[in-house]
């Protein structure tokens, strides 16, 4: 059974945190002498059968270094501890049933030192399986649904338009794992970015691991220009494949998840698959998306935790004019160059604009209706629904009628298809207020025992008269069954953050 890479990439990172207190205990005896000894990169990957390549290694006061263990098929050849170097050959092929070639594994290296003490470092070793090239299908989301692969994506284009965009550098902006896009590269020449995803440990209920599967998660890469601001950016869904799992509707072809979702929980009442259902928040006319709650019930309003390219933690920002007013920028606060400059600023509205992010002014084309715009964030080959989409969908009735225990715990609702009866569940995510960012997933009629309906909104590329757009809507009335509740249109302001749940481009 092929090994878990994150598993491994941590189990190196401790490894070499052990080394550094065997080398600080060491530096601590009777000798003065210090030790160092570690690879310089935690892991290698080698694209093509039988490549060699040069590891570099740190070797200071090591007299002597010994080769422990290989993956089988890998061979490690002309060990020089003056250069510190070795050459590292990987299999000639691919594992099979007919050997043994570990295509991934650890290289373990023991070295000693003048005063009898021995250190041990590891590196991972890959060979390359499976690569995908997405250059051609480029988008402003791409669905990445292939674990122990290696992907390249066009960086030059904006959205699936012709319009481009020369990047100086690219890199990844957030990312919702540490390592969850690893091995990274820019070919400034070929506008490309090529970056590798591993897997993760599938474990049964005693905690015993079964097998490996994609990562889920998100992450958005940015495209930097010389000054280093961000000209344009891409959205990363790690998910399995939308195109086999779609649904078919009288209105459409949905896909069965939300955008930025790991999959769909389908009514179930188990927490951590109704978490993963929770899509990422958009608001109306942006490409960039929002963060998910922490956990599925919204605990203290906190975002769940994202990382940078380098692992460090990183944190989102609602923001109004007042709060920015010492930021010296190029773009003006609440206009689209700012947003594209700054996915990481949820832009609040005000009272004075209408609660639109867009301040100064508004723009009704920045997601539309007829065809796929600069900006729509779903991945190519879908879109936005259009504003008449949900009006085919009704609560399922059975749902809308049961005893409030029964469903409650769904966190969201089945919609049926009146004409087909084609089922299609819906979490109630809730969305991110336009004045404060704060996510909530409450509804506040205003009743004498105030109710605490779990709700659901959701984005379609319509516009409204009064700076407003089109959204879905229902809720589900904790204290007063009859009071459920389903709009197929309900106008909402664009400063909103709301789930996105992608149609098929007709």
């Amino acid at each position: 059974m092929k090994s878990n890479m994150k598993n491994y990439f941590q189990r190196v990172w401790v490894a070499a945190m052990a080394v550094m207190l065997c080398v600080s205990a060491l530096s601590s005896c009777s000798t003065n002498e210090e030790y160092e000894f570690e690879f310089e990169l935690p892991g290698r990957i080698v694209s093509q059968l039988g490549a060699t390549i040069e590891v570099p290694f740190k070797a200071v006061n090591i007299s002597s270094m010994s080769i422990v263990d290989v993956p089988e098929g890998w061979e490690v050849t002309d060990v020089d501890l003056i250069k510190c170097t070795m050459k590292v050959s990987a299999p000639k092929e691919f594992a099979s049933e007919d050997n043994d070639i570990e295509e991934n594994g650890l290289l373990k290296v023991s070295g000693f030192t003048a005063a009898g003490s021995t250190l041990h470092i590891t590196s991972y070793l890959s060979l390359l399986n499976n690569s995908i090239d997405l250059t051609d299908d480029y988008a402003n989301s791409y669905v990445i649904s292939q674990k122990h692969t290696r992907y390249t994506i066009d960086v030059t284009h904006k959205g699936e338009t012709s319009e481009r965009v020369t990047p100086a550098r690219v890199d990844v902006i957030w990312q919702s794992d540490t390592y969850l896009v690893d091995y990274d590269s820019y070919d400034a020449e070929a506008g490309t970015y090529t970056f590798y995803v591993g897997a993760e440990d599938v474990k049964d209920e005693a905690g015993n691991v079964t097998g490996t599967r994609l990562p889920y998660g998100n992450a958005v890469v940015g495209a930097y220009d010389a000054d280093d601001n961000i000209i344009w950016s891409w959205h990363l869904w790690l998910t399995d494949d939308v195109e086999t799992s779609a649904i078919t509707t009288s209105s459409g072809v949905f896909m069965d998840r939300n955008l930025g979702a790991c999959y769909n929980s389908n009514g179930s009442t188990d927490t951590d698959d109704i978490y993963a259902s929770y899509g990422l928040y958009y608001q109306w006319g942006r490409k960039d998306p929002f963060l998910r709650p922490k956990d599925y019930k919204f605990t203290d309003n906190r975002d769940e935790i994202v990382y940078s390219g380098t692992g460090s933690t990183k944190l989102f920002r609602y923001v109004t004019a007042d709060m920015v007013s010492g930021e010296v920028r190029e773009n003006a606060f609440g206009s689209m160059g700012y947003a594209i400059d700054d996915p990481f600023t949820f832009i609040l509205g005000t009272a004075q604009n209408d609660y639109d992010w867009l301040h100064g002014s508004h723009d009704a084309a920045l997601w539309s209706a007829d065809l796929k715009s600069v900006n729509d964030p779903c991945p190519r080959g879908w879109r936005v629904p259009d504003g008449e989409a949900f009006k085919a969908f009704d609560i399922d009735v059975e749902e809308d009628a049961a005893a409030l225990a029964d469903v409650k715990n769904m966190y969201g609702w089945h919609l049926v298809d009146k004409t087909t009866g084609v089922r299609m569940f819906m979490p109630g995510a809730g969305r991110r207020s336009f004045e404060t960012g704060v996510l909530t997933n409450l509804n506040n009629y205003g009743y004498e025992h105030v109710p605490a309906p779990w709700v659901g909104y959701y984005w379609t590329a319509t516009a409204t008269s009064g700076n407003k757009s089109v959204s879905m809507f229902f809720d589900l009335n904790t204290t007063r069954a009859v009071n459920n509740g389903y709009q197929s249109q309900k106008a909402m302001y664009r400063g909103n953050g709301m789930q996105v749940r992608c149609v098929k481009v007709k």
